[in-house]
């Protein structure tokens, strides 16, 4: 949902079909990838959820939308919720507020400490119909054809802001080696850099050779496939931890390149880990970023990138029956790295 519905002003218009799940399959008609969101609603961690960050959210669950809370604070007379970072400051008015765990938030010095109102993995939920744009046909059992499969995860260094991967076989082996800080969720733990393969690791119910199988046949069956990408939001600058790329509405920028380059409008530059873009064929229009963080966002470190690939052989190796053509595409990420003579 934080794309928003406005993305890029009213150059675009952003439509919703769902955030968390959507099965795949061959279209027999077409041979295309088609995908249907298989849930009734959505859902998010309330955390750090306000108006710059992800406006459409909470008009999802404004007053009156019968949305579901957990682990927030809440008020027993006005029936309103509170969460860190709803607003820059707790509420100043303490009568009738509860924390999460349904106490009285009786006193300022209490209230001043933001851990006494929310815990850190507090949630939200709504029906998909609450979203403002929702798409006309969410609920369509046909789905939708996919153009793209993209990956991504919050890491602090090494992946650039978008890079695209052509073949298949190397798609799904980034997908198996997508690297993130760990969330609440996953660990209980904030910042720890781990392996999180198809962002499945906490959910994944078979074995991951069958489920990289699995991918491989799907995808590799369909006449037309879907580019695949991997994204980051999420890359700081190591000196003051500020955020490189402004994110939200700007990603847009990003899959918008994407698009381009699987429809042959433009064509990137290679690097061993796939075709990153070059600032000309990026939408840059009122976009407000430093030049040198947007030179940082459209490189690859690539002796992190060497070092990267021996984490991922280790991290490959606990898999029984990987399919051959995932090692392929590993010994040929290592081969490209080794090639390389300088840094990028």
């Amino acid at each position: 949902m934080t794309l928003a519905p406005d993305a890029l002003g009213d150059r675009y218009f952003v439509e919703f079909y769902g955030d968390d799940i959507a099965w795949l399959w061959v279209n027999a008609e077409d041979g295309r990838i088609y995908a249907m969101n298989p849930e009734f609603g959505v859902f998010g961690v309330a955390k750090d959820t306000n108006e710059a960050t992800n406006p459409t959210a909470l008009v999802a669950v404004a007053p009156g939308t019968k949305a579901l809370f957990t682990n927030v604070a809440y008020n027993e007379k006005t029936h309103d919720v509170w969460w860190e970072g709803k607003t820059p400051q707790p509420p100043v008015d303490l009568d009738g507020w509860l924390d999460w765990t349904g106490s009285p938030i009786a006193d300022r010095s209490a209230a001043e400490s933001l851990e006494a109102w929310a815990h850190p993995n507090s949630r939200f939920t709504t029906t998909l119909a609450n979203v403002p744009n929702v798409a006309a046909d969410f609920d369509n059992p046909n789905g939708v054809p996919i153009d793209a499969i993209i990956f991504g995860g919050r890491t602090r260094d090494r992946e650039p802001l978008i890079r695209a991967v052509r073949d298949l076989a190397e798609g799904v082996y980034d997908g198996l080696t997508l690297g993130a800080e760990a969330t609440f969720a996953a660990e209980g733990v904030d910042g720890q850099l781990r392996y999180d393969p198809m962002s499945m690791r906490p959910f994944m119910s078979y074995p991951e050779g069958q489920y990289a199988a699995h991918w491989l046949k799907i995808i590799g069956a369909a006449r037309e496939k879907p580019i695949f990408a991997h994204v980051n939001w999420f890359q700081r600058d190591p000196a003051d931890g500020h955020f490189l790329w402004p994110g939200y509405r700007d990603n847009l920028r990003a899959l918008l390149w994407l698009m381009r380059l699987k429809d042959g409008e433009v064509q990137g530059v290679t690097t061993p880990a796939g075709i990153l873009p070059t600032r000309p064929e990026l939408d840059l229009d009122g976009l407000r970023i430093e030049a040198a963080d947007l030179d940082k966002l459209l490189t690859i470190d690539v002796d992190r990138w060497r070092e990267e690939a021996g984490f991922r052989e280790a991290h490959l190796a606990r898999f029984s029956g990987l399919p051959e053509q995932i090692w392929d595409a590993h010994r040929r990420l290592v081969a490209a790295l080794d090639a390389e003579p300088t840094r990028r």
